[in-house]
C-alpha cells in the first residue's frame, strides 16, 4: 500500500452525506456519548470565567475537537457503546506533548483569525458609522430594550453586506486551513504547516463538497430552529417559569447534539477525502478498523477498493 498522502475529490452529494453519516454515528454512540456531553457541559463552564474563559475555549476547541474525531473513529470502526471508549477519550488530544502542542497551535491561529474577521469587519464599518456609539449602545442592554430604534439608527445607510462578505471569507480561509488539519496532526502526527496547507487545498479541491454539506446543514438547522422557536413558546405558555427552564435544557441539549454531529460529520470527511497512509513510518491510516474509504465514491458504504490505490480517476493527487 502507497505511503505518499492523497486528496480524493468528493461530491457535491458525498458533502451532503457527511452530515447524514455523522448523525448515524452519533445515535450509535449511546450511553458512553453522554458521558462525553456531560464533559463537554462541565467544560463550557470555563467560558463564565472573566476575560480569558471564552479565549481559552477557542485555544482548546481543536484539542477537544481532535478527542471527538477519536471517538467517532472508534464508533466508524464497530466499537460498541459504553464498553468501547472511555469518556476520558475526549481528552486524548492532551496525552502526547507534541501532538497537544500543535493542537494548540492550531487553536491559536482559530483565535487569531477570528480577530482579524472582526479587524477586517470594523475597519469596513469605520468609515460608514460611529463604532463607539455602537459599543455604548450594544454595552447598555437596558437601553437597547428601551430605544430598540436607536440601533437601527446606527446602520442607516451602512453598506453592511460587504463587511460581512470580508469577514466571512477570512473566516472561510482560517477554517478551511484547520478543518482537515486537526486529524492530520492527531492521526497522523503531521507537522503543523503541512496540515494547513494540505488541509487548505483539500477544502478547495473539495468545495462542490463543501458546498452540499453546508446547503444541507443551513437547511437542517433552519427547520430545527423553527420548530425549537414553536416549542419553546408552546412550553412557556403552558408551564410558566417551569416551562422556560425546559426551553433552556432544551437548548444546552441541542447545542451539544450539534457539537458532536459537527465532529462526526468531520470525521467521516476526513475518512472520505484523506484515505490514504499518513506517510512513511505511520502506524496505521486513520480508517483502520472502520472499513476501507470510499475513494470519493460514496461515504455511506464501504467499498472494496484499496484506498492508496491511484487509479481512481476521482483522485487529486497533491503529492508534496
Amino acid at each position: 500500500m502507497s505511503s505518499d498522502p492523497r486528496i480524493v475529490r468528493a461530491s457535491f452529494t458525498d458533502g451532503a452525506r457527511w452530515l447524514t453519516d455523522g448523525a448515524n454515528l452519533v445515535g450509535r454512540g449511546g450511553a458512553g456519548l453522554v458521558r462525553v456531553a456531560a464533559w463537554l457541559i462541565v467544560l463550557s463552564l470555563l467560558q463564565a470565567v472573566p476575560l480569558i474563559g471564552l479565549p481559552l475555549m477557542i485555544v482548546l476547541s481543536p484539542v477537544l475537537t481532535a478527542g471527538l474525531l477519536g471517538i467517532f473513529r472508534r464508533l466508524d470502526g464497530g466499537a460498541a457503546s459504553p464498553a468501547g471508549f472511555p469518556s476520558t477519550a475526549l481528552f486524548d488530544g492532551f496525552r502526547e506533548p507534541s501532538v497537544r502542542g500543535r493542537l494548540l497551535g492550531l487553536g491559536g491561529l482559530l483565535l487569531l483569525g477570528l480577530f482579524a474577521a472582526v479587524l477586517v469587519l470594523g475597519a469596513w464599518l469605520s468609515p460608514q458609522m460611529d463604532l463607539e456609539a455602537l459599543n455604548a449602545l450594544m454595552a447598555d442592554p437596558q437601553r437597547m430594550e428601551q430605544e430598540p430604534d436607536a440601533l437601527f439608527a446606527l446602520f442607516e445607510g451602512v453598506n453592511l453586506l460587504g463587511g460581512i462578505a470580508l469577514a466571512a471569507g477570512v473566516l472561510a480561509l482560517v477554517l478551511g486551513a484547520l478543518y482537515f488539519a486537526v486529524p492530520l496532526v492527531f492521526f497522523w502526527r503531521w507537522p503543523l504547516l503541512a496540515a494547513l496547507l494540505w488541509s487548505l487545498r483539500a477544502a478547495l479541491v473539495n468545495w462542490a463538497a463543501f458546498l452540499g454539506y453546508a446547503l444541507v446543514l443551513v437547511g437542517v438547522l433552519f427547520l430545527a430552529g423553527l420548530v425549537f422557536i414553536m416549542l419553546g413558546g408552546l412550553l412557556t405558555l403552558a408551564l410558566g417559569a417551569f416551562g422556560q427552564l425546559l426551553v433552556q435544557v432544551l437548548s444546552v441539549l441541542i447545542s451539544l447534539f450539534v457539537q458532536l454531529l459537527f465532529a462526526a460529520a468531520q470525521w467521516r470527511a476526513f475518512r472520505q477525502v484523506f484515505p490514504a497512509s499518513g506517510g512513511p513510518g505511520e502506524p496505521s491510516r486513520p480508517g483502520a478498523g472502520g472499513g476501507d474509504a470510499s475513494g470519493g465514491e460514496s461515504t455511506s458504504e464501504a467499498s472494496s477498493e484499496d484506498p492508496a490505490d491511484p487509479s481512481s480517476d476521482r483522485e487529486t493527487d497533491l503529492r508534496a
